[in-house]
């Protein structure tokens, strides 16, 4: 994180050169990343894909009923398309990614991978349905590469099938670059972003429904429900991230309000450095 904002500040880094790792991460590091993950999976670990799955679908539902009906009542409607956006779309991809392998290791991605399967949809569903209102994009959810990598590698497992040799050392190689290349996004948008007056009472109070109320609320359903450690974990880690680098793009695309966009993402990623570290602390309550 440190090198990607030195590098923003520097000029390395600017929005354009930003956008292209973006997708870099998302249509080719991070579907290998997946690939590998599934690899080492067996058929026994299906329920608890399937549990994964289910707490991601709950959970987006819980963050598009709180953020339309609740949350934001008293904002202004180009700013609730801001924070309603980034309630439910998180930046779980490029921040939680490599804190879930750091925490847990490879093997854990697979179940990051389902849990983001939702989020996804809801991103080319009602994440962009708020700025445009534009209809849904099948296509763009069954042909993203995440997505037909997840798929992928649930068909590898259940076939039981190995690619070859030299395709699995091109997955692993290329997937390594997903957690460095992921956390110089990350730091290169706290380098883009201009600190001054980023912090208001708007901005502070999304990054506690974002980075605490939510993650807090699915912790507690988890601590009644009791699912597998590793489930727990991955579900609240993912949860706990902070607000995606995207909504600054579709609300300068859709004329919202940018500045907000900007504000948001800075602050919350600012402070989920410290609040991420607390949350794996709580984690050692689940076990």
């Amino acid at each position: 994180m440190l090198v990607g904002l030195i590098t923003a500040k520097t000029g390395i880094i600017d929005e354009h050169t930003r956008l292209s790792m973006s997708d870099l991460i998302l249509c080719v590091f991070f579907p290998c990343t997946i690939l590998m993950s599934f690899l080492d999976t067996s058929l026994l670990q299906l329920s608890s894909l399937g549990v994964i799955f289910l707490i991601s679908v709950f959970t987006q539902v819980v963050c598009f009923v709180l953020s339309k009906h609740l949350l934001y009542i008293r904002v202004e409607p180009e700013q609730k398309k801001v924070l309603s956006y980034a309630t439910i779309i998180s930046n779980a991809s490029f921040l939680g990614n490599p804190i879930i392998e750091s925490v847990y290791g490879l093997g854990a991605m697979i179940y990051s991978a389902v849990y983001l399967v939702p989020l996804r949809i809801s991103l080319w569903t009602l994440g962009i349905a708020f700025f445009s209102g534009e209809k849904v994009s099948i296509k763009k959810i069954v042909f993203h590469p995440c997505i037909i990598a997840t798929f992928l590698g649930i068909l590898t497992m259940l076939t039981n099938f190995t690619p070859p040799p030299l395709v699995i050392r091109l997955a692993f190689s290329l997937g390594n670059c997903t957690t460095p290349l992921s956390m110089m996004v990350v730091g290169s948008v706290l380098g883009l972003v201009k600190p001054n007056q980023v912090f208001n009472r708007l901005t502070l109070y999304y990054a506690f429904i974002r980075l605490i109320f939510i993650p807090l609320l699915i912790m507690g359903l988890l601590l009644i429900f009791r699912p597998a450690t590793i489930v727990s974990g991955v579900s609240i880690i993912l949860t706990a991230t902070p607000a995606p680098v995207t909504i600054s793009i579709l609300a300068n695309k859709y004329c919202s309000d940018r500045e907000l966009a900007s504000k948001i993402v800075f602050v919350s990623t600012l402070f989920s450095i410290v609040t991420m570290p607390v949350f794996i602390w709580l984690l050692t309550f689940l076990r």
